[in-house]
């Protein structure tokens, strides 16, 4: 197993990745069996090769992370050419069930620690082409906020050239934290956008101050 690097907040996630290993030993087996389910649902003639992906996005809510850094309100950008993901399991961009989720081992140890909880958790399959065809999927999580934003909002995108790459997008929205000398009902954002090679089968950590994400990708 590989992560793209090794930084401060994985070292605080301890025993809480402790399952990652064993995770990768076992992507690869279960991504097979559901990748020739979703298959029946590719058209004729279908070039651009299809790939499941699973996402883990969770916020680090201690004290000391909040007034790391000054926060502040950020526009989240809206995206016309954006997918929403559904919910009937079948097909592309569609939410697959809890039980052909992988990270579910490592979503239930963060819950267990007291600084971390889970913005969002979801799987889904999808067709990945080059950057010029490359679409945004839309992700929501977390707590609806008072100014009806959810506390995750954003987007990843995937392209294929000689690799894979994702780009993620990802917007956490947060209650300012006391003594920042903002309002106490001013909603606060951090931001996370980057781009990162990928490989197939493998669990890949992206790191925020305030948020990370967990991505595995299989064929």
């Amino acid at each position: 197993m590989r992560f793209d690097r090794f930084c401060p907040l994985l070292a605080r996630l301890g025993r809480a990745l402790g399952l990652l290993r064993s995770l990768t030993r076992s992507a690869g087996a279960c991504g097979h069996a559901l990748l020739a389910l979703a298959c029946l649902s590719l058209p004729a003639g279908a070039e651009e090769p299809w790939y499941k992906i699973e996402v883990l996005v969770f916020a680090h809510t201690s004290p000391a992370a909040l007034k790391e850094q000054d926060w502040r309100a950020l526009e989240i950008p809206r995206r016309a050419d954006a997918i929403e993901l559904g919910n009937n399991g079948n097909g592309a961009y569609q939410r697959l069930p809890a039980n052909n989720l992988v990270l579910t081992a490592e979503k239930n140890r963060l819950t267990e620690e007291a600084d971390y909880h889970t913005l969002f958790h979801g799987a889904w399959y999808q067709p990945v082409g080059d950057a010029a065809s490359a679409l945004p999927v839309r992700l929501r999580g977390g707590k609806l906020m008072p100014n009806n934003a959810y506390e995750l909002d954003g987007y990843v995108t995937l392209d294929l050239d000689e690799y894979l790459n994702i780009h993620p997008d990802l917007y956490y929205s947060f209650k300012a934290p006391a003594g920042s000398g903002a309002s106490d009902d001013k909603i606060l954002s951090a931001n996370l956008k980057t781009s990162r090679r990928i490989e197939v089968d493998e669990i890949h950590y992206i790191d925020h101050p305030l948020f990370g994400m967990l991505v595995v990708i299989q064929r």
